[in-house]
């Protein structure tokens, strides 16, 4: 659940210094928590409606929003008014006292609850010397720290000035974030992610700089200790579920029917036989099998339904292994493909020394088979034992991954050059492409833990990826290696978002 405290301070004891605009940004930043990330009004709790806040009053009501803020919360804190620098250290200001930054956050960080953002939007409220506590630990399975931490979210660097969009009546700032929150195009599968969030506000900031004069620019900045990003439900999802085919005869089971893309309808079938077999008796089961496969109406999207639904398939794969593990593990003895009368066969049916076009169906069978299940079968690892390797390994790379993601925003941020951040993380690099090299050698999992895994894999992979973009052998420029870090970001926490899911499933069948 997400619960807020917004603080807009309009009036101070010295009128001269009153921003009445303040009292506007409230009224916004309330209503696009509510539209754009379906916060409860109940939630919200606020204080500046009166304009004035004294720092008395802010104290009180913090320590009553912080009774009822729980484990599992988000807590989004926001302040709109003065900021100050004074002697490296940066303040918002009340009606009546400053608070540092510093402080602040640091209270902030310490609320024992899931995940905290704090947003400011005041001059000078960047700060690169605030540290924030990391959350992972190496022995907490993978849901007790992804999505965890503290970002903060600041409307210019330290020593920039804060600016204000007259014709909306709000906090230039505040207006970037309210066009943000309440973005619709931002959704995906139902939730909002803060990534996505920080990278809406990031072009908008950059559009409006380009129209103002240098003197007025103000560049927004990022700071998270989160693991990965978080994501907010919004809106009710329900994903397009695949239909299932299952089936079974004496000769074989249809494990599973896929379908695949493409400009005609195509489907890729799992089967596994009950004997051992040749190329012609595949000849035999393919023809069987397609005389009802040809029918088969599997669709990955509500759109590939309504365009397939009641055609016959035009193309239709086989794949063919002795038990289970040759489905899961992709290890399969025979491969056959028939396609219709309107595709190029010359193309789909090219033999070779291993394949044949036996009753008009291309067959291929796997010299390796037996060689490569023997294999697999010789280098499955022990569950318990492959579970402690893998998240010694990836939980490693995770650690280094957010300290070089930290440091990258920093120099996303324009703290350090991007000359400074790739000699910085130097050792990092060395040490994520040693582990990378480690996990790629680890052994077989049992079908029990295939996608487990595979996911775990795929996340070192994303990780690896943030190495590839910036090596320095590879000759880019500052602005590509940027747009190809975002992608490898959003990739990494697709990942994490994945090995969360199937780790609690896991944890779960462990426990029962």
């Amino acid at each position: 659940m997400i619960k807020s405290f917004v603080v807009g301070v309009s009036e101070y004891d010295n009128p001269r210094y009153n921003i009445p605009l303040c009292y506007n940004d409230i009224q916004a930043i309330k209503e696009a928590m509510e539209l754009g990330l379906s916060v409860k009004q109940e939630n919200i709790y606020s204080i500046g409606e009166k304009r004035t806040v004294k720092l008395e009053e802010f104290k009180t009501l913090f320590c009553k929003v912080l009774k009822k803020i729980e484990e599992s919360d988000t807590f989004i804190f926001y302040f709109s008014g003065h900021g100050s620098n004074e002697k490296n250290e940066n303040y918002i200001i009340f009606s009546n006292a400053k608070v540092s930054v510093k402080e602040l956050i640091s209270v902030i960080d310490s609320i024992p609850c899931k995940n905290k953002i704090v947003i400011l939007d005041c001059c000078h409220s960047g700060n690169e010397g605030v540290l924030l506590s990391s959350p992972i630990d190496i022995n907490d399975t993978v849901d007790q720290f992804v999505n965890h931490g503290c970002a903060i979210m600041a409307s210019c660097r330290f020593n920039e000035k804060s600016g204000f969009d007259y014709e909306k009546n709000l906090s230039l700032y505040t207006r970037i974030l309210y066009d943000a929150l309440t973005a619709r195009s931002l959704i995906k599968q139902g939730k909002k992610s803060l990534e996505d969030i920080k990278e809406y506000v990031d072009r908008l900031a950059y559009i409006d700089n380009k129209k103002l004069e240098d003197k007025y620019k103000q560049h927004c900045t990022f700071r998270s200790s989160i693991v990965g990003t978080i994501y907010f439900d919004v809106e009710e999802y329900t994903p397009y579920t695949s239909k299932k085919i299952y089936k079974e005869t004496d000769q074989y089971i249809i494990y599973s029917v896929e379908p695949m893309g493409g400009n005609v309808k195509r489907i890729a079938l799992k089967v596994i036989l009950r004997f051992p077999c040749e190329k012609k008796d595949i000849a035999v089961l393919a023809t069987e099998i397609n005389k009802e496969a040809i029918n088969y109406d599997v669709f990955s999207s509500l759109n590939s339904e309504k365009r397939w639904k009641g055609k016959p398939n035009n193309i239709i794969f086989a794949y063919y292994g002795y038990d289970e593990e040759d489905v899961i593990n992709g290890t399969y003895a025979f491969r056959s493909t028939w396609v219709d009368e309107n595709q190029d066969k010359g193309n789909w049916y090219r033999e070779t020394a291993r394949s044949s076009v036996i009753d008009d169906i291309w067959i291929e069978e796997s010299q390796c088979y037996f060689s490569i299940k023997k294999y697999i079968n010789d280098n499955t690892s022990d569950d318990t034992l492959l579970i402690e390797t893998y998240r010694t390994c990836i939980y490693k790379m995770i650690i280094d991954a957010e300290k070089y993601l930290s440091t990258y925003s920093d120099y996303a941020n324009g703290t350090i050059s991007e000359v400074d951040f790739i000699y910085q993380v130097k050792g990092l690099t060395v040490e994520i492409r040693k582990l990378f090299l480690e996990q790629t050698d680890f052994s077989i999992a049992s079908k029990e833990l295939h996608n487990w895994a595979l996911a775990y894999s795929a996340l070192a992979n994303a990780i690896d990826e943030f190495v590839v973009v910036y090596n320095e052998q590879v000759k880019r420029n500052s602005d590509d290696r940027k747009i190809l870090m975002n992608i490898a970001k959003k990739n990494y926490n697709e990942c994490l978002e994945k090995v969360k899911v199937l780790d609690i499933e896991l944890s779960k069948k462990l426990d029962s």
